[in-house]
């Protein structure tokens, strides 16, 4: 089955080598707290993610299908990263990253400069399915 809307990992693999040790910037906003200073490019890559068949807009339910602790820690998300082979996991934890900066400000920093999301979108590429979308 062809991909309906793709996400292109090589482009978005470049970029992501390149944030990595790179210290995302903080500012002082208008309320007097500090907040990430993120780039463009950043906001476009999670812009062409959540767009393409590889969001999962359920990620809550998928995660509690596969039955992951919560709260899911940062080691949590680390070692999914290095050792899921699970498409899934893989794919509900990334799209969880996406929308928990609200709540948690400065996880993208932290995925970032740790290398973390570049390791999960290429395990997710890594792991999908020849026949993704399955729908």
């Amino acid at each position: 089955m062809a991909q309906l809307h793709d996400f292109d990992f090589a482009t978005w693999d470049h970029y992501l080598q390149q944030q990595i040790g790179k210290t995302i910037p903080w500012h002082a906003g208008a309320d007097h707290l500090d907040h990430p200073l993120y780039d463009s490019e950043l906001f476009k890559m999670l812009h062409e993610f959540k767009g393409s068949d590889f969001y999962d807009a359920n990620f809550q339910r998928t995660l509690m299908q596969k039955e992951l602790a919560t709260p899911i820690t940062e080691s949590d998300i680390i070692d999914i990263a290095n050792d899921s082979n699970d498409f899934f996991k893989l794919r509900a934890i990334i799209s969880m990253i996406i929308e928990n900066e609200k709540f948690f400000e400065g996880m993208w920093a932290a995925m970032l400069e740790k290398g973390i999301l570049k390791k999960l979108l290429q395990r997710l590429h890594q792991t999908t399915p020849s026949d993704f979308p399955i729908w």
